[in-house]
């Protein structure tokens, strides 16, 4: 598993705002108390937010360039 900078703080994010809804506390609070090396849940979701993410954006650009073609 990828323990990149990267991936340590999308994933140090993701456990910060669970955490925050579940207390009902400030994200920015719960931040500052989560520390910087979660459990490796946190880094698994982190690492299929990202690639979700840029299989979104590469589906989009490809409708975009398609719909330019025409």
């Amino acid at each position: 598993m990828d323990k990149s900078t990267v991936d340590q703080e999308l994933a140090r994010r993701l456990c910060a705002a669970f955490i925050s809804y579940q207390l009902g506390v400030g994200v920015a609070t719960q931040y500052k108390k989560t520390p910087e090396d979660v459990g490796d849940l946190w880094y698994l979701l982190a690492a299929l937010a990202r690639k979700l993410a840029t299989e979104s954006q590469e589906a989009s650009y490809a409708i975009f360039s398609t719909w330019r073609r025409k």
